[in-house]
C-alpha cells in the first residue's frame, strides 16, 4: 500500500567504475561503453560517432559544465571523420589536449566530460526526476525521502524538486491571486545538504562529494 521511507543513493558502483571493460573511467583504457543497462543500444562510442556537433557541445556544457564545450565538440567531430571513436584512452587524450590541465588541486580535465557522456548515455537526470516523483507518490504521510547526490547537477535537481513540492503556490510573480491550486507534498528537513565528516572521507575518499538532502511527506 505504501512505504515509510525511501533512500535514493545516486552514486556509481565502485566495481563498475574500476572495471575497464565498462568504459566509465578515463584512468583505464577500455571500450567507450558507459551503459548502466547493457541491453541498451546507445553507448558512449555511438553517441560520439553519430551526434551532431551542437548536441555534443550541449551535452558537454549542460551535463559536464565544460567551458570549452564547443571547441571540444568540434574536435570530436573532426576526429571521427578520420577514425571512429572506440576507446576511452583516445577520448581522454583528446579532452586533455583541448581542455588542458586545470592546475594543482583541480579535477583532471577528462572528469567532467566523462561524467557528461555517462549522464547522456543513461538518461540519468530524466531517471532521477521520475524516481523523485515515484518516491513521493508511494510514501505514507510522515514518510521520509532521503537523497544522496554526488555532483552538482543531481544536487540542484533534488534541491529544486524539494522546493517545488514544499511550495504552496507556483504562480508567476505579479499575479494578485493564486490560481495554480498547488498542493504541498513535502516539508524540507535539511535547508543545507549534509556533508560527510572528515573521518568518513578518510575511510572512503569517494564519499567526499556526497550531499544528503531529506524531506518529509505531509
Amino acid at each position: 500500500e505504501g512505504v515509510h521511507g525511501v533512500l535514493l543513493d545516486l552514486g556509481m558502483s565502485s566495481m563498475q567504475l574500476d572495471s575497464p571493460d565498462r568504459g566509465f573511467s578515463y584512468k583505464k583504457d577500455g571500450p567507450l561503453d558507459m551503459r548502466m543497462n547493457r541491453n541498451s543500444s546507445l553507448t558512449a562510442a555511438s553517441l560520439l560517432n553519430t551526434a551532431g556537433e551542437k548536441r555534443l557541445a550541449d551535452i558537454f556544457f549542460e551535463y559536464g559544465e565544460e567551458r570549452k564545450s564547443r571547441r571540444l565538440a568540434r574536435a570530436v567531430v573532426e576526429r571521427r571523420e578520420q577514425k571512429k571513436w572506440e576507446r576511452t584512452g583516445e577520448f581522454a587524450e583528446l579532452v586533455e589536449r583541448i581542455v588542458g590541465h586545470q592546475g594543482r588541486g583541480k579535477l583532471p580535465p577528462a572528469t567532467r566530460t566523462f561524467q557528461a557522456l555517462r549522464i547522456a548515455v543513461n538518461g540519468e537526470l530524466d531517471q532521477l526526476e521520475e524516481g523523485l516523483n515515484a518516491a513521493v507518490n508511494v510514501m505514507f504521510p510522515g514518510g521520509r525521502l532521503a537523497v544522496i547526490s554526488y555532483h552538482s547537477l543531481e544536487d540542484r535537481m533534488v534541491k529544486r524538486f524539494f522546493k517545488h513540492e514544499a511550495a504552496s503556490c507556483v504562480c508567476p510573480p505579479g499575479i494578485p491571486e493564486c490560481r495554480c491550486e498547488k498542493r504541498v507534498r513535502l516539508k524540507i528537513l535539511t535547508r543545507k545538504p549534509i556533508r560527510p565528516e572528515n573521518s568518513e572521507i578518510e575511510d572512503n575518499r569517494r564519499s567526499s562529494p556526497a550531499r544528503l538532502r531529506v524531506a518529509e511527506k505531509v
